[in-house]
């Protein structure tokens, strides 16, 4: 698993007093020698691991490759999110921190929540006690007020559609990217195109009776496999449409018949992905979701929120007798300049209690999914940005798109907008 330092140094500095933190937050020499007390506080036995203590021994090795300027960069976010920790949560420094990973403390397992398809659903990254209250904090950074804030949750969009209740809206999609890959496969074939080498067509299929739009035709041409020349002899077959080039297909002999095309005109990636940028209108393929989504609109929005936003975390804990629990969304706000000097900034907090509360005020106002032009069409790339409403309150930016493999669901990310921020500010006064 990969380490995030930022979170081993947020650890290390829930033990340093607050008045010590500010100070440091002024003044270099001071900011300077703050990075060996988080990391000996990381070190010691008030920051708990699992049996073992893999994360807390991969966050202290990952930390000492960093270069100066990435460890100082982190360190200052880290301070930021402490300090904003301290003014939201509890001003005390807590007894105890825990560290998550792919295994809890035995003290905070009973917080880890497997639910709605997500085996963490509890996104805590740390968890501070203090007594019988045990605050979970999911912690972003970023270096300056005006940057763009770290995306909340990056899944496949298979996963947001999950359950019987998008039976349909899975086989409307299924068909639909089936249908929109197999047309841009088809017309890959033609001439000057980037497979329009192949002599011999893959397992012999007749291309010029085959129409993408038919399911049952465009399932042929989906299904498609080629042998892919791998380091050291290994051959595998992959999916067509995952080929990166023509000149990967093993045993080209009989197969690809040589037209002088040059590599970059054999580069069928790239093919695809100028397939999927959207130029002087949506993307046939985002189009498809798009309109999908604002078919199941309410049941969709339904499980963004409850994915993204965990509204639903506390109602499945079973700890209430026994333990409290908060949960935090952290950013923080900083980083060091070339001489590593610090530049700290206020975090950025929210409880989830406000977060309940904002969307229990607007839950029953329609929901859309609403494509953000200005976003899409600025950017020449194969992904597609939405925004998601309830009512007039834009609450969710999203953006789609697909990393690797074109088989699989494109990857989603969220984030809350600036707008829905602004209301969680405000208490809710305006719907």
């Amino acid at each position: 698993m990969a380490f995030e330092i930022s979170e081993g140094l947020y650890a290390g500095l829930s033990l340093v007093p607050t008045q010590q933190l500010k100070s440091s937050s002024e003044n270099k020499d001071e900011f300077l020698n703050l990075l060996d007390i988080a990391v000996s506080n990381l070190s010691g036995n008030r920051v708990l691991d699992a049996a073992g203590n893999q994360t807390k021994n991969g966050m202290l090795k990952e930390i000492q490759s960093k270069k100066d300027k990435e460890k100082y960069d982190n360190l200052a976010a880290a301070v930021s999110a402490v300090l904003g920790t301290r003014k939201e949560v509890n001003s005390s420094i807590p007894s105890v921190i825990y560290l998550t990973g792919n295994k809890w403390h035995p003290n905070v397992e009973k917080f880890k929540v497997n639910a709605y398809g997500m085996s963490d659903y509890n996104s805590s990254d740390v968890i501070l006690q203090y007594g019988n209250l045990y605050a979970g904090v999911s912690l972003k950074k970023k270096p300056t007020k005006a940057a763009a804030s770290p995306t909340l949750i990056n899944n496949a969009f298979s996963q947001f559609i999950d359950g019987p209740q998008f039976k349909n809206a899975r086989e409307q999609l299924n068909s639909h990217r089936i249908k929109f890959f197999a047309s841009v496969i088809k017309e890959a074939f033609s001439v000057g195109q980037p497979l329009s080498e192949f002599a011999v067509l893959p397992q012999n299929k007749d291309l010029k009776n085959l129409n993408p739009n038919n399911l049952n035709d465009a399932k042929v041409l989906w299904d498609i496999k080629v042998e892919r020349k791998k380091s050291a002899g290994k051959i595998e077959k992959i999916s067509l449409i995952n080929l990166k080039s023509v000149n990967e297909v093993s045993g080209l002999d009989g197969i690809i018949k040589p037209t002088g095309m040059t590599d970059q005109q054999r580069d069928f990636r790239n093919y695809v992905n100028r397939k999927l940028q959207s130029s002087g209108g949506l993307n046939p393929l985002y189009k498809g979701f798009l309109d999908i989504m604002n078919t199941n609109s309410e049941k969709i929005a339904s499980s963004l929120l409850t994915r993204v936003l965990k509204i639903n975390l506390l109602d499945e804990l079973t700890t209430w007798k026994n333990s409290e629990f908060a949960f935090y969304l952290v950013e923080g706000v900083g980083f060091a300049k070339t001489d590593l000097s610090p530049i700290i900034s206020s975090a950025n907090v929210i409880d989830l209690y406000s977060v309940i509360i904002a969307i229990a005020k607007i839950a029953k106002l329609p929901a859309r999914v609403e494509l953000d032009s200005k976003k899409t069409f600025s950017k020449k790339a194969g992904k597609v940005f939405f925004k998601l409403y309830k009512g007039k309150n834009p609450i969710l930016d999203i953006e789609l798109r697909y990393k690797g493999s074109f088989t699989a669901y494109p990857q989603f990310f969220a984030n809350m907008t600036l707008e829905f921020k602004e209301l969680l500010r405000k208490g809710m006064h305006e719907t």
